[in-house]
């Protein structure tokens, strides 16, 4: 452990866990955060503990978050601490964003690989809707029968849960060609639907942000581009980590394999996006997939009343999920408030 002295004087309030998680120097780190542990200021206090020990420049750090709010307040409180900090060295080479971003700059770069131009443009949610809708009969028309008896009534339907499914496909790596093939009637449709789709979307040079993953995650597949990329990324750090896919989780492995410095902060319960194809198990079997990963628990709730802590914690007791083989889907933890006297003593949870 390795912590600048300015961090440490500044900062007289840290527990020994945050610290931890601020001055681990190298090799992968998962930290599992409770509600207001301090997840957003570990994560960025441990970058610029990085820069004022020197070790890593500011193109070498790569910050991601999920969510664009999420990134925009990394990057806001990044920037405050390396000033208050003085840290030296151009801090715009530094990389805070969602991980879509990281996509997009990589996609940017080779989308020549992936039979896009270089002019390829992004596509929002209404966009993506508005293509399906354009290009209605190209994709659903040769299969209109089958996914009609499937209970798909209109245009409008059909657009809506298709765009579900390509999403999903997207998020879960898995080819179209493999369903188009497996002879199971909808299942088969779906997969040449998703085919005729991403044809058209290559047509088009545009890339919504299911296949800006795909796509991303293809380019890395070749081992070259996957070393060079990785080799200018020494460490790279990543909030929200329980509501990442699976293809998120190969494209930041795969951008990890040169160095082994890949930190992730999560909290399974508060995994809120599993309805868009983010996976916990990312979070939980984190050490499977990074060997000799170290594990950190932020456990001390700064922001909340003891007895609304004390009602959240017994109420998560009781909303444990299960998969398929009977593990849990929620790591054993428990959340403690801070210091007793640090809220009055008045009625905090109110039952109605």
């Amino acid at each position: 452990m390795d912590i600048s002295p300015i961090i440490l004087r500044l900062h007289p309030e840290l527990s020994q866990q945050q610290r931890e998680v601020i001055g681990h120097t190298g090799g992968p780190l998962r930290v599992i955060a409770g509600p207001g542990a301090g997840k957003t200021s570990s994560i960025q206090l441990r970058a610029v503990n990085l820069l004022l020990t020197g070790r890593a420049a500011p193109g070498e750090l790569v910050l991601c978050a999920f969510g664009r709010d999420a990134a925009g307040e990394l990057q806001r409180r990044f920037t405050t601490s390396a000033e208050d900090y003085n840290v030296s060295g151009d801090l715009t080479g530094v990389r805070i964003g969602t991980i879509h971003s990281l996509c997009h700059g990589l996609l940017a770069q080779h989308a020549e690989l992936v039979g896009l131009g270089d002019d390829y443009r992004v596509l929002g949610e209404q966009e993506q809707h508005l293509l399906l809708h354009q290009e209605f009969d190209g994709i659903f028309g040769p299969d209109w029968d089958i996914l009609s008896g499937r209970g798909w009534r209109d245009e409008v339907q059909t657009v809506a849960e298709a765009a579900r499914y390509f999403d999903r496909i997207c998020d879960e790596r898995i080819d179209p060609a493999v369903l188009a093939a497996s002879g199971r009637p909808f299942i088969a449709a779906l997969g040449r639907c998703c085919l005729r789709y991403r044809k058209l979307l290559l047509e088009h040079g545009a890339a919504d942000f299911g296949h800006l993953q795909v796509w991303a995650d293809m380019v890395l597949e070749d081992g070259d581009i996957a070393a060079r990329t990785g080799d200018a990324v020494r460490h790279l750090m990543v909030d929200e980590f329980q509501d990442t896919s699976r293809v998120q989780l190969r494209i930041l492995s795969r951008l990890s394999e040169t160095h082994g410095n890949i930190m992730v902060v999560g909290d399974d319960d508060q995994s809120i996006y599993r309805f868009r194809g983010s996976s916990v198990s990312n979070l939980l079997e984190f050490p499977r997939w990074f060997p000799g990963c170290r594990t950190v628990e932020l456990t001390t709730n700064y922001r909340s009343h003891r007895d609304i802590v004390a009602a959240v914690g017994r109420w998560m007791d009781t909303s444990v999920n299960w998969d398929n083989d009977g593990h849990s889907l929620r790591y054993a933890k428990r959340i403690v408030p801070n210091a007793p006297e640090a809220h009055a003593d008045y009625p905090a949870v109110i039952s109605v």
